[in-house]
């Protein structure tokens, strides 16, 4: 067979890589074996040639160093990455990729599915054959369990209980999992965990939200952020008790090796039936979105300040602390580490009070740039509220001596926030100087800025009215100063009780 996949690329022009032919070579369960394309058209199945017809008719063409071997979902294949013949192999030689029928933007095209061809197949063979099992044990045991014994009851489970998982987007569910906290190893036990890539998801989405949920859960039953899937555990399903060996994979998911293989976190090198505390940290800052400039300073404030990983991921996972709120207290504050812990306690006053001044400070700035990225259209004009993502992709930097955040690519056609009657002055950035009281330091902070270009001062709404140097706009956050430190304190208090 790897002698017609040879032919086969080379009427394109093409050399077939040492990992594809590896692939025709192997001996798959025939579950697998029916999803791997040939070269020709035995028993009338779909092969290369239907796969690369099919998509040369589409509106997304075979890019030519790509090869559909198997099938990913009704409107998408996996691809491998060939060289030219004669020339260097290219980057990726032999990493498959996603190859869409239809998707709306370049970006989504080509998504890497895995750095191997071989090892995706391997790992396609190993899903298939726990997924059945998995599906029994989550919507037909576990699920019903859970229903009949707390959601039915209004009661919420502890930490050790097995808890049922489902991810959905528009109606289909994308992902499944079932696990508990473990005490034998202070861990994360983990019976059951499935995901499936589907058209209208991006790739691997699944895998990263079950992965950050799982990983969340993990950190919030304060044990080690070890996860293991070969650790049994039992439910009481209609006065019975079922037990599980672990997961029907009884390793680290194939789907889950997968995606941290993209992201390059190999997952179960030390313990192939577990995710250690270090991989297990690793991967919560592969999965948890940040912009460029947050995660250099996410990793500086890991490396030199000796803050915990998981403890910045999961703040910014839940939504205690905004991507900016959060650059801005790594940027400015010395005391982040105390403030993403929960704060200072009330008896150390001075701490206390700055810490407060830097949380002020961050959550005006997440405040306004909400109100720059999302567009509302409530109280225009003939115009129908909807609630729909509608951000403007608006940009910050943090600026850490200035105590200041500038906002760019701006609508400079579109009112400024909290301040009547005006427009962007001059264009799409705007240097604005977020402070919940108002002194010496700031107007000389504000004098310096105001020469390279238009600056704002941010205030509560109750502050009183500051001396600004000349050309430099007010804008005033309907919030008062108490309004602030409430919602400030509700964040700490999350920090506080996060971790169990």
């Amino acid at each position: 067979m790897s002698d017609d996949v040879m032919t086969h690329l080379a009427e394109r022009g093409l050399t077939a890589p040492g990992s594809l032919l590896e692939v025709y070579e192997e001996q798959w369960p025939s579950a697998v074996r029916e999803l791997v394309y040939r070269p020709g058209t035995p028993e009338g199945r779909p092969s290369m040639r239907w796969a690369e017809d099919l998509i040369g008719g589409s509106s997304w063409p075979l890019l030519p160093n790509l090869v559909p071997i198997m099938p990913v979902d009704e409107r998408s294949f996996a691809c491998v990455v060939v060289s030219d013949l004669g020339e260097e192999p290219l980057p990726g030689e032999g990493a498959v990729v996603r190859w869409h029928l239809d998707v709306r933007a370049d970006e989504h095209q080509a998504a890497l599915l895995d750095t191997d061809c071989h090892l995706y197949v391997a790992s396609v063979a190993d899903e298939l054959a726990a997924r059945e099992e998995g599906l029994r044990r989550v919507l037909d045991e576990i699920g019903p369990a859970y229903q009949e014994t707390y959601l039915a009851n209004e009661k919420r489970p502890r930490d050790f209980v097995v808890r049922p998982v489902r991810i959905a987007c528009q109606n289909v569910i994308v992902a499944l999992a079932a696990f508990a906290q473990d005490s034998s190893f202070d861990g994360l036990a983990v019976v059951a965990w499935q995901t499936c890539e589907v058209p209208h998801v991006g790739t691997h989405e699944a895998n990263r939200a079950l992965a950050a949920l799982t990983l969340c859960d993990a950190f919030q039953s304060g044990g080690t952020m070890e996860i293991r899937f070969d650790r049994p555990a039992s439910v009481q399903i209609h006065g019975a008790r079922r037990s599980y060996p672990g997961h029907p994979e009884r390793r680290v998911p194939a789907s889950l090796r997968r995606y941290g293989r993209t992201v390059g976190v190999e997952l179960g090198v030390e313990d192939p039936a577990a995710i250690s505390p270090a991989e297990a940290r690793e991967l919560f800052l592969a999965v948890t979105p940040m912009p460029d400039d947050l995660r250099d300073r996410v990793a500086e404030a890991i490396s030199l300040r000796g803050l915990a990983p998981e403890r910045l991921c999961y703040a910014l996972m839940t939504g205690t602390w905004s991507p900016v709120e959060l650059d801005f207290l790594l940027a400015g504050s010395g005391r982040v580490a105390s403030i993403i812990a929960g704060g200072a306690p009330w008896t150390d006053r001075s701490a206390r009070q700055a810490e407060t001044e830097a949380c002020r400070a961050a959550l005006l700035s997440g405040m306004l740039f909400n109100r720059f990225n999302n567009r509302d259209q409530a109280g225009t004009s003939g115009a129908v509220r909807v609630l729909e993502d509608d951000r403007l992709g608006v940009r910050w930097s943090c600026l850490p001596d200035e105590g200041a955040v500038r906002f760019s690519n701006l609508d400079v056609t579109a009112p400024l926030p909290w301040l009547r009657g005006r427009t962007m002055p001059g264009g799409e950035e705007l240097t604005v100087v977020p402070r919940g009281t108002f002194g010496t330091g700031t107007a000389e902070t504000l004098e310096r800025l105001a020469v390279y270009g238009a600056v704002a001062l941010l205030l509560p709404l109750d502050v009183a009215e500051p001396q600004v140097p000349e050309g430099v706009m007010v804008l005033r956050c309907p919030d008062r100063l108490a309004d602030l430190d409430k919602a400030i304190e509700a964040k700490l208090l999350t920090a506080r009780i996060s971790r169990g």
